[in-house]
């Protein structure tokens, strides 16, 4: 046998068998030769999301300045009609906050603003008539916003009729809904499943009690709440307190926590 076809032998006794023992380990089990195991993972943590919603505005400029002094996205709840109520709306929107109309609702308590401005409240007692038209003079007062909350409601979440009237305005708009929770027995977020409407729950207010401290330890009982469920939604109002406590206490958390609009809550 001649030098080179020795070379030749040599090289098929060595390779033949290596061929062999990938085939039968590897490729004839499906597997590829560089295994999951093979390569390093780098594994992104991610970080709770909080999509942090203020209530009550329209009455003055003031409370949008000290919103936007925070420097984080937020969600505005625009009270329809009032005095700033589209000046704040157009540039909450402008500054990259999502706009909700804040869509006054009946409670079960005669609360005085509820009783001095029943007729321009979502009521359990209206006609259809009356019904429809009060949610196309809210809804289609602040073109900017992408849904609505309930501005009080405990009593009108829990009405079937009312709140199938309301959902319905909204997918009609191609608006989402958020449920403040001001009823335990909200039936908000069913029927705008059953309706094919967007809808979440808020998780908690932050300022429904009014000091500091109890701000402070509700802001970190809600931030361990986002920590074990991944994304909520918490509510706050246009408070003194209320922004004191979030100017000391976001730089600390910011870090840790992702604060988002309504419209990233959503995928809009």
């Amino acid at each position: 046998m001649s030098k080179v076809g020795k070379i030749i032998l040599l090289i098929t006794i060595i390779t033949v068998p290596v061929i062999f023992y990938f085939y039968f380990n590897f490729l004839e089990k499906g597997k590829s030769f560089f295994t999951k195991d093979d390569t390093p993972s780098l594994k992104i943590e991610k970080k709770p999301q909080v999509v942090l919603i203020f209530d009550d505005l329209g009455e003055n400029l003031r409370e949008l300045k000290e919103i936007y002094a925070l420097k984080i996205p937020v969600t505005v709840a625009v009270i329809p009609h009032l005095r700033f109520s589209k000046n704040i709306a157009s540039i909450a929107s402008r500054c990259g906050y999502s706009v909700l109309v804040h869509l006054p609702m009946e409670p079960k308590e005669r609360l005085s603003s509820f009783l001095r401005y029943r007729n321009k409240f979502i009521t359990t007692d209206l006609s259809p008539r009356k019904l429809n038209y009060l949610l196309k003079y809210h809804l289609n007062s602040l073109r900017v916003a992408i849904g609505a909350n309930n501005h009080m409601g405990s009593k009108a979440t829990e009405d079937e009729r009312v709140m199938r009237a309301v959902i319905k305005a909204l997918r009609v708009r191609d608006m989402v809904f958020v449920d403040s929770k001001t009823s335990p027995n909200s039936l908000a977020c069913q029927i705008a499943k059953e309706e094919g409407v967007m809808c979440a729950e808020n998780s908690g207010f932050l300022d429904s009690r009014s000091s500091s401290q109890e701000i402070k330890d509700t802001l970190y009982n809600l931030l361990a709440k986002a920590d074990k469920e991944g994304k909520i939604i918490i509510i706050a109002h246009p408070k003194e307190n209320t922004f004191k406590v979030l100017k000391e206490e976001i730089p600390k958390i910011k870090e840790k926590i992702e604060f988002i609009t309504l419209k990233d809550y959503f995928g809009l």
